[in-house]
């Protein structure tokens, strides 16, 4: 009785605690620090090493084949606990005046429009939704909140809200004298997109999940709802709604494994042995909580379903093309193969390192053995700066800008676009305006074609939404592919990872029947990409027979079937592919367009602000500069301090910015005068020659 009538009296205390501190009622909420009253409750979130260890019986392993699209996959469950002193609140659209409302981005333009069928006004194929993160404020007893936005995360049209990356999750060969499992060597990984913040569960449910340090495996105290002193702020009831989803304070997420998107790509040639599985939340500091630094944990896993040891396979993959700009001090870091240690030829003795050009070798010791691998970076010129000059027009008129090079491209004051060439006219322009001119050289890549060569076999056009699956295995890019289009007009395509965040999208603009689409894709490594037409009516032919997959380029790229299977092959034909090549620039060069409102220089002129000397003392030599608009002469001459005139110049039909030198080298210290003479006007300058 006495245990019944202990649990009876805590349940009531709980309770009456509780309806104090509400998302509308501070009177029992606490701060972090416990002698503050006036705070902000944020929420801690953290991702539990036990749930990852033992939810739904931990990882599942697969082999690299015989396990359909499942191949080399390491699944994973996710266990996020709040533990801290508020809710995580989130959400991506409200309601006002009978209309759904959200936030977009559209490159660097924010809009506020109805949440379901937005679209870029300004071209941008694939808008960014920006979802606000609640926080709850305590002051005294009064509960208030504010808004801030995160993200931005990809928008999927509709009303949803989704999380770009999640969760990220890795497998990892320890390095014990590192202590951050997030920088140990990465062997695969894989990422979560989010679609559902909830209070799955409370602390007190799973025992073991929540703790007050999950970052190191077997470690951190386990929490009960007890220990949280504003358990259940936010309500305990966050679902997936768009209006408002989140996880309330001491209770926790769940992601299982058997969630799309729930696994670790394990590479093939991978052995089996001993690793860490690494899974870190949040990893872009999207949410705003209590400590951003506790948001991973990491548990030991034992390979088994992979190759046996005695083939090892190493590779160097490069960041980016293996061509650097030499004009530019450029450098790459290039990457090899997972190992247990690694030696380079530089002797460096890390996974990565960062390069300029030159052959590089590496050996690296795994669990598959010990093998070499060797890469070579390539040094390509920088070209020459631009060289140009200054003009000087009359007001309401156009100038014509002139500069060297071989390939250049002229950007105005905001950094676009605005001619090519070596000769650039402007608009007609009422006010001083500069431009920069920039050069550039193109070292082209090997080119190769991949995927089906055209459309034979059956099939027919279709305005399907269903697409190509294929593996990127080094930095490419894809240049252009072949398309068949039953009537003219717009079409987006876009490459997506595997959990659907667009990688690289456009908007083309596609003619009747056969052509083909100049896309430049630059692509990283990664699995199960796909190229798809977001457009709502694509058109497009696609074949029903006739395929053979897979259609691969050797170590570069692998087309390996639909989403509806391998019967079909959608839309891009005749892949055209470049691996390597670069493009190295110049720096920009400014050239000022000088406007005169062209009246002429008479006695109306002042030009004291139009004339620099430097310097004012020097050993003899002195820099004239004259800014002169429109069209006039100017004679220079200096004085002795006596009168007696010791140099004389005439600058003849001089216009914009001229510079001229005075060498009174060899003459005696002491001040002379320098007389500028422009129209009826004179401008006296001191110089000092020491």
């Amino acid at each position: 009785m006495k245990k019944i009538a202990l649990l009876v009296s805590f349940l009531l205390l709980h309770h009456w605690v509780s309806a104090q501190c509400t998302t509308t009622n501070a009177t029992s909420c606490m701060c972090k620090d416990p002698q503050e009253t006036n705070c902000d409750l944020l929420p801690d979130i953290t991702i539990s090493w036990m749930g990852l260890e033992s939810y739904s019986s931990g990882p599942t392993e697969y082999s690299q084949t015989g396990n359909g699209v499942n191949n080399g996959r390491l699944k994973v469950s996710g266990v996020t606990p709040n533990i801290g002193h508020g809710p995580l609140n989130v959400f991506g659209q409200w309601d006002s005046a009978g209309t759904t409302w959200s936030y977009f981005l559209c490159g660097s333009d924010t809009f506020l429009a109805p949440a379901s069928g937005f679209t870029c006004p300004n071209g941008n194929p694939v808008p960014m939704q920006l979802p606000k993160q609640r926080i709850y404020h305590k002051s005294g007893n009064t509960m208030s909140s504010y808004t801030r936005f995160m993200g931005p995360v990809t928008y999927r049209g509709g009303g949803s809200l989704y999380n770009d990356e999640w969760g990220i999750f890795s497998l990892r060969i320890k390095d014990p004298a590192v202590p951050d499992p997030r920088d140990w060597n990465i062997v695969g990984w894989g990422h979560k997109l989010g679609f559902c913040l909830m209070d799955y569960n409370e602390c007190s449910d799973w025992p073991g999940h929540c703790r007050d340090d999950n970052t190191v495996y077997q470690q951190g105290n386990s929490l009960s709802n007890a220990n949280f002193p504003n358990w259940g702020l936010g309500g305990g009831s966050y679902g997936c709604s768009s209006y408002g989803q989140g996880i309330s304070s001491g209770y926790e997420d769940i992601y299982s494994k058997s969630l799309d998107g729930m696994w670790i790509n394990i590479p093939p040639g991978t052995c089996n042995g001993d690793y860490w599985i690494v899974y870190e939340v949040d990893p872009r500091n999207y949410f705003l909580e209590e400590d951003e630094t506790n948001n991973y944990t990491a548990i030991p896993y034992t390979l088994t379903q992979q190759a046996p040891a005695g083939n090892p396979i190493i590779k160097i993959i490069p960041e980016h093309s293996k061509y650097l700009c030499n004009g530019n001090n450029e450098l790459v870091k290039i990457t090899a193969t997972a190992g247990l240690s690694y030696l380079w030829s530089t002797g460096q003795t890390t996974q990565s390192i960062i390069v300029g050009p030159g052959t590089y070798n590496v050996t690296v010791t795994n669990y598959c053995g010990t093998g070499t691998a060797s890469y070579t970076v390539v040094g390509s010129n920088t070209p020459a700066n631009p060289v140009s000059n200054d003009q000087t027009i009359c007001t309401g008129t156009q100038a014509t800008l002139t500069a060297s090079g071989s390939n250049l491209t002229w950007f105005d004051d905001n950094n676009m676009i605005v001619g090519t060439g070596n000769n650039f006219t402007t608009p007609i322009l009422s006010s001083n305006t500069t431009y920069h001119v920039q050069d550039e050289a193109i070292y082209p890549g090997q080119i190769t074609h991949t995927g089906k060569t055209d459309n034979s076999g059956g099939g027919g056009n279709s305005n399907s939404s269903s697409y190509l699956i294929f593996d990127v295995y080094r930095p490419l890019t894809i240049k252009s592919v072949k398309v068949y289009a039953n009537g003219a007009g717009n079409r987006t395509i876009a490459v997506m990872d595997e959990i659907g965040i667009v990688l690289q999208g456009g908007i083309f603009n596609i003619p009747d029947g056969e052509s083909r689409v100049n896309l430049n894709f630059t692509l990283q490594p990664g699995k199960n990409y796909s190229i798809r037409t977001t457009s709502s009516n694509p058109n497009l032919y696609r074949n029903n027979a006739g395929v053979t997959y897979p259609y691969t380029m050797t170590d570069t790229l692998s087309i390996i079937s639909t989403n509806q299977g391998d019967q079909y092959y959608y839309f891009y034909y005749d892949w055209e592919v470049e691996v390597g090549g670069a493009t190295c620039l110049s720096q920009p060069t400014p050239v000022t367009a000088f406007v005169d409102v062209c009246t002429g220089i008479d006695d109306k002129w002042d030009l004291n602000n139009n004339i620099s000397v430097y310097p004012t003392a020097s050993t003899g030599k002195f820099n004239v500069d004259i800014f002169m608009p429109g069209t006039n002469d100017a004679l220079l001459k200096v004085h002795e301090l006596t009168g007696r005139e010791i140099y004389s110049d005439k600058l003849s039909n001089i216009s914009g910015k001229n510079t001229s030198v005075i060498n009174l080298e060899g003459y005696s210290r002491g001040i002379y005068l320098l007389d500028i003479t422009i129209g009826r006007k004179s401008y006296v300058r001191k110089l000092v020659v020491q």
